[in-house]
Formats: C-alpha cells, structure tokens, sequence
C-alpha cells in the first residue's frame, strides 16, 4: 500500500510540476515577443530573444515536427523556427533538406554519412514529393530511427500552433517567392498575422525591400542579408542617390537596409555575418545596425554529427549527406570582398557583435547565457 501512495505521490507531483512549466509560458503574448524582437533596446535595456531552430528535438522527437514544437513551448523558449520546402503540387511543408533521405524513414534507410554526389540510396528532392506521399510518411529521428510522427504542411502546423501554442512566435524560413506568397496566405486566412513572421533571402527583393503590399499585405517578414545577397542588391537596387564621394555598391546596400528598416511590417534584418571584423562583407553593415540599435537576427550553428574527430565537419549538407565544414560555405563577392572565416559557432561572439535574436539549435543554452548577462526579460512578453 505505501508503495502504491508513492508512486502515487510521484505521479501527482510529476503534472503539478508539467502544468506550472507549460502555464508559465501561457501568459506569453506573441504579439508582445514580437514587439520586444522589433524593438529589443526598449526600456533602457537590450532584450535578447531566442528563436529554437526546427524546434527542440531529441530521441524520438524529430526536426520540423510536432513533437518538436511542444518541446518548445515545455521549455518555455519564446520563439521557433520552421524551415518550409514545397512538394511537388506546390504545397508548403515543414521540411528542412531539399532531400528527403536524412528524414523521412524508408526503407532500406539511407545513409547520410557518404561524399558522393548524388548519394547512393533514397535520396529523392523533396520537390518530387507528392502530398500524399509525405502525409503517409513518418519523420526520422536525430539518431535516424523511425517515429510516429507525420511530416506536417504548413497549414497543419499553423492550426496546430494557434490551438495547442497560442503563445509562441513562429518564423517560417522560406526559399521561393511562391511558396512566400502561399504561406503569406494561410497566414491571413488563419488570422495569425502577430504570431506568424515569413523569412526569405534579400535576393529575391533585391531591386526593392518587400513592402507591405500584394501578398505580403499586413504580414510581417525578415529578410535576411548574407555575403552571397550583397552583389543582388547592389546591382539591382539602383532607385537610389549614392554621393560620388562613397562606394556605390556600399552605398545601395546601405539604402537598401534603411528601407527595410522603415518598414514597420519587418521587424529586424537578419544578417548573416561569419565574422565581426573587416573585411568579412557583412561586417560594416552589422556594425552600422548595432551603432544605429536597429534589431539584427543571427543564426548560430550547433555542430550535429561526429564532434569527436575533432575536424570541423559536423554539419548535414543540403542534400540530406553528412558530413560539412562551414569553411565548405565561405563566399566570394565581387564587390565586397570575400568571407575567409566562420566564427558563427560562438555565441558569445553574436551576443558582443550586437544581434538581437538569435536562431540556435541549443536555444536552452543561449537562454542561460542571455539570463547570465541580463539580456533577458521574459516579463515583455507578458
């Protein structure tokens, strides 16, 4: 008998303990988190907001999944982001590789650990998917085995998210115009306009900043800025007056990022900085954000696989194979200058750079170290 009242007891404490962890992220408003993103130097102080990239995953929880939005919200991190790629009807999914080998389970299961190019195995472009090939499929976990989870569109995961996590913020990291303009639509159609914020390359608004207009009508969205965009813009972007005694191509990038800025429906510029100091490309322009205290976004990698070589590729390629080093990514300009070095893997770096938010795949981590440094007031959110 006593043994029955401690398991009770056990039990009892165990969804006591649950319901004050979930209820503690409930008052949270995404419209307010969205605020504090937008204007994180409000108050007198620097608020620091994290974003879960694909969401908190461990065994049996996979990426992009919604599993892995609950991990988000019981950890009371404020904000997610999901990657979203298009099946072959056009349909956005939250998926993240443009192949589906490394998650979906199919047997025989594929290896992602190979060089080859293209990879032997099931490796199909997720673009060749059908939707009902994806609805009937399940989600591999970070170990590769098989869950019980389904891949979800974006429509799904929005529903989802409006009932079961009114109160996160959720960024969906998007690759064409067209599937901006779908999901800009299931947005509107939900009624989740501040709670929902679209991201999408600068290249793809190179002779203009997105406005808010058309599609993107009363919808907020980040662009995001790296090396590779630099030369779209400054080619493109010619509307504008550049003195003759500055750089032209600097200069267009400048007004390019002012615009954005002055448009209230884009709450921040994520920069995609490798580092700080000249003459990484994007250094000028981070350091002219952090001067002017405009809210900046930055994507800190987390190594995934084979950290114990010791050699710096720890990262799943695009093609669902492992494994990358991020010096495979370094880009070359023709205006700018070229990237010689990532340093993104510090994330004290990011925070002493100036980013303001920061998408990380241990957001538990950065949670503590903004706490540590009293760059995080949850109490905005509220």
């Amino acid at each position: 008998m006593r043994s029955i009242q401690s398991v009770f007891f056990v039990i009892v404490a165990s969804l006591l303990f649950w319901v004050g962890h979930v209820q503690a992220a409930e008052n949270w408003n995404p419209a307010h988190i969205l605020e504090a993103f937008q204007y994180p130097y409000a108050n007198g102080q620097t608020t620091v907001g994290i974003i879960a990239h694909r969401g908190v995953v461990s065994d049996g929880c996979p990426e992009n999944s919604q599993c892995s939005i609950d991990a988000t919200v019981n950890n009371n991190i404020e904000a997610i982001e999901l990657d979203v790629k298009q099946s072959s009807q056009g349909t956005p999914w939250l998926f993240h590789d443009q192949n589906a080998g490394r998650m979906i389970y199919h047997l025989p299961l594929f290896d992602i650990f190979q060089d080859r190019t293209p990879p032997i195995g099931w490796d199909p472009d997720f673009r060749t998917m059908t939707d009902n090939q994806l609805s009937h499929s399940y989600l591999r976990d970070r170990n590769f085995s098989g869950t019980r989870f389904h891949p979800l569109s974006v429509l799904e995961a929005l529903r989802y998210i409006k009932v079961k996590a009114p109160q996160l913020l959720v960024v969906l990291d998007i690759k064409t115009a067209e599937a901006v303009s779908r999901c800009a639509s299931i947005v509107k159609d939900l009624g989740m306009e501040n709670q929902v914020v679209l991201k999408a390359s600068s290249s793809l608004y190179s002779s203009n900043p997105p406005r808010s207009e058309g599609s993107l009508a009363g919808v907020h969205f980040v662009p995001t800025v790296y090396a590779g965009n630099l030369d779209d813009i400054a080619v493109n972007f010619t509307n504008v007056y550049c003195d003759v005694s500055v750089e032209v191509h600097h200069c267009r990038v400048e007004e390019w990022l002012k615009v954005a800025y002055d448009n209230p429906d884009i709450p921040w510029v994520e920069i995609g900085n490798k580092s700080p100091d000249y003459p990484d490309p994007t250094s000028s322009f981070v350091a002219q954000a952090k001067r002017y205290k405009h809210a900046i976004g930055a994507f800190v990698p987390v190594p995934e696989y084979n950290l114990s070589r010791g050699n710096g590729a720890y990262y799943v390629r695009s093609n669902a194979t492992c494994c990358a080093r991020l010096s495979d990514y370094l880009t070359k300009t023709r205006y700018f200058g070229n990237e010689t070095v990532d340093r993104r893997e510090s994330l004290d770096l990011q925070l002493t750079s100036g980013f303001t938010n920061i998408i990380t795949d241990n957001p538990l981590q950065a949670i503590k170290l903004t706490s540590d440094r009293g760059m995080r007031h949850t109490e905005r959110y509220e």
